[in-house]
């Protein structure tokens, strides 16, 4: 029989030991039970933690899409409001000339009408929406549209209408104007000012591209409206002319010519303006259903992410009590060692 000496200090020192490697493991299972989730996925997964990392960089890339695809849906929705109100501008000016044309002294109501549609028109296409203006195209950080009045697109109009006739429109000449001269002035010459290089050069600092946005890791599209659309420069052309010839010294057959000229180019703006809307709609249609796509892509990935990452909740709880209970019953019998001494038997 062979006997050895043991001391309470190293059955002491080797419980103490084990203590602190039970309460090591209990700040992990404490984690997973509360959390539902591994504590250190990359450790208990092994090389499928790269599984689990390109899931959840996928679902990045998606939410990224959404909230970009939500601001795409703001300028649209914007858009097609702004529209909207043009349209009804449009409207309201064919009406106002319609009603005063061929009575004489009621050219003052037509020429506020469209000082009016004018103005308005300026503030619609220079709108913001968080500090990128609207209708800008690509150059969204310059208003695109400049004020008519005093501005260079009217000293453009004056300048071709003298060129034209050899004196201005409130001249006491310009009422033997005949409405022949009148639209042949407006069609020749105000028109393709309104619908060619002066238009960029004089009043818009718009560009003709527009804005793009990637809607789905495979799809891009249009995601604004350049203030460069015909619809918006025919409208823009026929509150021109009525604010520059209502209440002109125009005469009553000149005035009619006008007249018809404003009404045309407010009709065929309003046209142009629904069909847009339309393309806008089209557009908001496929970011909706972009974004259908993407919800349901990332509610998967998000499945198959949780299922790596998760824990089963009740086995973590069972191992956390019986650690707990290990710890407890640890710290008793190392109390009660601590507490032996020959000295008690003495």
């Amino acid at each position: 029989m062979k006997a050895s000496h043991i001391s309470s200090l190293s059955v002491s020192l080797a419980l103490r030991t084990s203590l602190a490697r039970l309460q090591n493991d209990l700040p992990r299972l404490q984690t997973e039970v509360v959390t539902g989730k591994h504590s250190d996925t990359g450790l208990a997964l092994g090389a499928e933690s790269r599984k689990l990392a390109a899931f959840k960089n996928d679902i990045s890339h998606i939410e990224r899409l959404i909230d970009t695809n939500a601001q795409v849906g703001t300028r649209l929705a914007m858009s097609q409001e702004s529209m909207g109100r043009l349209n009804g501008l449009a409207s309201e000016l064919m009406n106002s000339v319609a009603i005063v044309m061929g009575q004489e002294g009621q050219d003052f109501a037509a020429k506020l009408t469209s000082d009016s549609v004018m103005e308005e028109m300026t503030s619609i296409l220079n709108t913001q929406v968080n500090g990128v203006f609207l209708f800008g195209g690509v150059n969204a950080s310059d208003k695109p549209i400049a004020d008519y009045p005093g501005g260079p697109m009217d000293a453009a109009f004056d300048a071709a209408f003298v060129g034209y006739f050899g004196f201005t429109q409130n001249d006491p000449a310009a009422a033997a104007i005949s409405k022949t001269d009148i639209e042949t002035f407006l069609s020749t010459t105000i028109e393709p000012m309104f619908m060619g290089a002066d238009w960029g050069l004089n009043l818009s600092s718009a560009t003709d591209e527009t804005q793009t946005a990637r809607i789905s890791p495979e799809v891009s599209t249009s995601a604004s409206v350049s203030a460069n659309e015909d619809a918006f420069r025919r409208l823009m052309m026929a509150a021109v002319v009525g604010a520059e010839f209502f209440e002109s010294g125009l005469g009553g057959e000149a005035m009619q010519g006008a007249s018809e000229f404003v009404i045309a180019q407010a009709g065929a703006s309003a046209g142009a303006l629904t069909e847009l809307q339309g393309e806008v709609g089209l557009v908001e249609e496929r970011v909706r259903r972009a974004n259908d796509r993407l919800e349901v892509q990332m509610t998967l990935l998000e499945t198959f992410a949780a299922e790596m990452e998760s824990v089963d909740s009740f086995e973590a709880s069972i191992e956390l009590n019986t650690l707990l209970t290990q710890i407890e019953t640890s710290y008793s019998i190392t109390a009660r060692i601590q507490q032996l001494s020959i000295m008690n038997y003495v």
